[in-house]
């Protein structure tokens, strides 16, 4: 089968020990068509610009921290990103978070068999880089589940189980969606035009949906999401003691 590129699209600022894990797991996975995208939002660390990345990894070093200057989120990072990949599928990855070597392949695969366009996975859930001689707990079904089930609690949306398609509406209520655990087809991105800039403030305050919930929103409008529940990432909740881009 004729493998369709993948572009990974990871933003980073002063996080480079972080971003070189994250880097090793995408490079370690057993789907090998794939480039990696990496938008320095204006690190002062001077390693991302000293260091030589691997051959199939572009850079994008924006001059001045963006996220800064206009108030924005990480949504707008990432639009960088996007916006040169040439994949058939976009793919999210922060830059403290880690793959586990077969996401790609059984994401993909899933997506494909089912005909559906966007995909996400359960995870784990840990603090500090990722170790794979520890044990963590599941991110939806065990970190957060009972604050999940409650969120649902007199719908019929959620039983004990999370369902296999997840819609708008399923959605709307909560956002059971981590980014470093989405593939999307790009043509669906670029129908959506992107993540919306929403200012920092704003969905910090929780005053409406922050950037990645609103962008799963937008992009629920237009399909539906096949969910895995095989944990395939790994998210620091430690965010390698730099900026968190969630």
């Amino acid at each position: 089968m004729n493998k369709k590129l993948v572009s990974v699209v990871i933003p980073s600022f002063n996080r480079f020990d972080s971003l070189l894990n994250a880097i090793d797991s995408v490079l370690n996975q057993t789907y090998d068509n794939f480039e990696i995208i990496i938008v320095n939002d204006g690190s002062t660390d001077q390693r991302y610009y000293e260091i030589a990345f691997p051959k199939n990894v572009t850079k994008i070093d924006l001059i001045e921290n963006q996220t800064k200057k206009n108030g924005f989120g990480p949504g707008s990072i990432r639009n960088y990103g996007i916006n040169v990949a040439n994949g058939h599928y976009i793919a999210f990855l922060d830059d403290d978070d880690f793959w586990m070597e077969d996401k790609l392949s059984i994401q993909i695969n899933k997506m494909l068999e089912k005909d559906i366009p966007f995909s996400a996975t359960e995870g784990y859930f840990g603090n500090g880089a990722y170790n794979s001689t520890l044990d963590y707990e599941l991110y939806n079904s065990e970190k957060f589940y009972k604050k999940i089930k409650k969120k649902y609690k007199g719908t019929n949306l959620f039983k004990n189980n999370f369902p296999e398609t997840w819609d708008y509406e399923f959605i709307k209520i909560h956002n059971c969606i981590v980014l470093s655990s989405v593939i999307v087809e790009k043509n669906l991105m670029d129908k959506l035009g992107g993540f919306r800039g929403i200012p920092v403030s704003g969905y910090r305050n929780i005053v409406g949906p922050n950037e990645d919930w609103d962008c799963w929103l937008g992009l629920l409008r237009l399909t539906n999401l096949i969910y895995i529940d095989k944990p395939l990432f790994y998210y620091d909740g430690d965010h390698g003691n730099g900026r968190s881009y969630i």
